[in-house]
């Protein structure tokens, strides 16, 4: 005879409800009671042969042998229909039995649970099935075999699940925000949690330049992705806990489209990850803001900038330079030459320093690597310039310290023999960046669409194919950025307004090259060798 705690173990390894049927014959009511004065052995999951032989268990029909130690001829066999629960795991090969007469047995394990049901909970962390007791389901059969409320389904795990809630102000353990829950067993945000599970299932590897030492804090923490891992790992983040057999990417709830539409679109796969590339782009460019404003050490040429470390992720070891760190100025200031020798050197520094946040472009040799930049570096002074001009009207485009450019351009920042550029930046790039209302997201993700191109001079062919597709993920992201926000109709003309420009931007910058040329052949201003190197792609 097995103990009580054998039963409660069978009852609640299995977490299914054993339910007697009320015979409707004399026949059967006079053989069961019949049966029931002999000593029996239940058998509950597993299905008989003719012989009375366990063997496979069942999944939907469930059959009880009553193995009477009188001879063959007394054996009773009853077939029930149940809703089917949770199959037992496939690794559970044995089955549980508890012996005894039928009624005494069931009144003496059961009686003491009274309404309460044991239910199953699948796992989320694990393949094996944990049980707990919950006070729905059906209830118990009595003692003489009355059935209970058979109603009740069998509740889903997901709904069983009873999820722990972070106290009210808890920080993610890896990058410090806000907790959103505890998810991999870690009280953590919902970008660490998106991260930890994209990084797993995608089976990702990243490699730090900075071997290993990066911070990881909500300011910069997608900077560097292989720190950010492993200190999700560090924390305790566990992967086994990460469910494949769910979607691979993320839910596909469906999302309503701001702009007032009433079509639906689904969050797909690629949708989440070029929000990833998203997010990552608009961090990245907060940190290019913040080294604007600070003392950018000197290098002796393109080559030291590019094999240096970042600068981005050593912000806040850098002293700040007081004269940049007013956005809103009291005075401005007619600019002069040196006042845009000096940003010119300065964006072509930070140029180099947010290249170097790109995982491809790491992995390029260092000659691939100086050829996108000299291809790109003038954009992105250009481009900034204009995107973060604080808005003075259409005529004026203003520094950050102050100091401004007219439409008709100042005495001081004309030379002889070079052709005015300003007008043209003005009218072809800062007005339309205005009339678009293109924000900070969608300026950086369009930078880098801009920089990822594959049509560069002096990228070698292996070069050319991995920069061609990094330049499509960066188109998609940015439809999306702007779909997200605008709807398909309006982001679909934004986005083809903002593509249109790029021809303009080319033709700007190849008259930059031109007036750079004519100022080394006069020689009526000294261009900085850095800038030079950078900018003079056929010198």
């Amino acid at each position: 005879m097995r103990t009580r705690d054998s039963a409660h173990s069978f009852v609640r390894d299995h977490a299914s409800t054993v339910i007697f049927e009320e015979t409707q014959t004399e026949r059967r009511e006079s053989s069961l009671s019949k049966v029931l004065s002999t000593p029996t052995t239940i058998i509950a999951h597993q299905r008989l042969t003719e012989d009375g032989v366990c063997f496979a268990p069942a999944s939907s029909n469930y059959h009880y042998s009553r193995r009477a130690t009188s001879p063959p001829q007394t054996v009773h066999r009853s077939k029930h229909q149940f809703p089917v629960p949770p199959p037992p795991p496939p690794q559970m090969h044995m089955f549980y039995s508890m012996s005894g007469t039928l009624a005494d047995q069931l009144q003496s394990h059961l009686a003491n649970y009274g309404q309460p049901i044991i239910n199953a909970q699948r796992s989320a962390n694990s393949d094996e099935s944990s049980m707990y007791i919950n006070g729905s389901g059906a209830s118990v059969s009595n003692s003489n075999g009355s059935m209970g409320n058979n109603d009740q389904k069998f509740p889903s795990y997901k709904r069983m699940a009873q999820r722990r809630k972070v106290p009210e102000g808890e920080l993610c353990a890896v990058c410090s925000d806000l907790a959103t829950g505890y998810h991999y067993g870690v009280a953590s945000c919902n970008g660490c949690k998106t991260f930890f599970r994209r990084t797993i299932v995608s089976e990702q590897t990243f490699i730090c330049q900075y071997n290993g030492n990066c911070d990881v804090n909500k300011n910069i923490r997608c900077a560097c992705r292989h720190c950010r891992f492993n200190k999700c790992l560090l924390v305790g983040m566990d992967a086994k806990a990460i469910q494949n057999d769910r979607d691979r990417i993320g839910p596909t709830k469906k999302v309503k489209m701001s702009s007032g539409s009433d079509d639906e679109q689904a969050t797909t796969p690629h949708r989440l990850q070029d929000q990833d590339v998203i997010d990552q782009l608009t961090q990245v460019e907060g940190l290019c803001q913040e080294l604007r404003r600070c003392i950018i050490p000197e290098v002796t040429g393109v080559t030291h900038a590019l094999t240096s470390p970042c600068l981005l992720f050593e912000t806040t070891e850098l002293k700040v330079d007081v004269s940049l760190t007013n956005t809103i100025f009291k005075e401005l200031y007619p600019a002069s030459m040196n006042d845009i020798r000096m940003w010119n050197i300065r964006e072509m520094r930070i140029c180099i320093e947010w290249a170097k946040t790109f995982d491809v472009y790491q992995r390029l040799n260092l000659f691939d690597q100086f050829a996108l930049v000299r291809n790109f570096a003038f954009a992105f002074n250009l481009l900034n310039r204009v995107f973060y001009s604080p808005d003075h009207g259409p005529d004026k485009i203003v520094f950050q310290n102050g100091a401004f450019i007219m439409r008709q351009p100042q005495q001081q920042v004309q030379l002889s023999g070079c052709r005015p550029i300003y007008t043209r930046q003005m009218d072809e790039i800062m007005i339309p960046f205005r009339n678009l209302q293109l924000n900070v997201t969608e300026f950086a993700t369009f930078k880098a669409t801009l920089f990822f191109n594959p049509d560069a001079l002096d990228l070698s062919p292996t070069a050319k194919q991995e920069v061609f597709e990094e330049r499509n993920k960066y188109l998609g992201a940015l439809f999306t950025c702007i779909s997200q926000k605008l709807g398909i109709p309006a982001g679909v003309q934004k986005y083809g307004s903002l593509l249109m420009m790029t021809a303009s931007i080319q033709n700007i910058l190849a008259q930059n090259e031109e007036n750079m040329q004519v100022m080394e052949l006069f020689k009526n201003w000294e261009v900085d060798p850095f800038v030079k190197e950078l900018c003079m792609k056929r010198a």
